[in-house]
């Protein structure tokens, strides 16, 4: 069952009725002097700021890049010239910030075309270098005109 509104009382002041003269006024805000429009937070100041374009000088040239581009840049540069605490920074960043499961991946990931052309270099490689007189290293040799296949296991 839904429940019934009471009928509006026949009193002029009262409970749900306010007096007339201190009601809100018809198109008057509730709060006049409250948040002024264009008025920014914390999170937008920051994000304003920070990501923001400014203008740099790097290699003689004008370029424009985010302000975290810039600082990054700049810690980039302290570490590079000896600044071991921004050196600490940075790798301290960038260890946050590289998912580890895209960088491992990144390294299992080999093109075929390329392994086949790393394949081709370590063969002109040995055939250069390695004399046909060295029969321990024969095995490794014979293993690379395979195509590689062969593989010994240390232990």
């Amino acid at each position: 069952m839904t429940a019934r509104r009471k009928k509006p009382a026949d009193y002029p002041i009262g409970y749900a009725k306010p007096p007339a003269e201190t009601r809100f006024k018809k198109g008057m805000s509730g709060n006049p002097k409250g948040r002024p429009k264009g008025k920014m937070n914390m999170n937008t100041i920051i994000r304003e700021t920070l990501f923001g374009p400014i203008q740099i000088q790097q290699n003689g040239k004008t370029t424009t890049v985010t302000a975290f581009e810039a600082i990054l840049l700049k810690m980039r540069n302290n570490a590079l010239s000896g600044d071991f605490r921004s050196a600490v920074q940075a790798l301290q960043l960038a260890s946050r910030s590289i998912d580890p499961d895209e960088a491992n991946q990144a390294d299992k990931e080999v093109n075929p075309l390329d392994q086949q052309t790393m394949i081709e270099m370590m063969r002109d490689y040995l055939d250069h270098k390695m004399p046909p007189s060295h029969e321990s290293e024969e095995g490794a040799h014979s293993a690379l005109r395979s195509g590689g296949e062969q593989r010994e296991d240390v232990e």
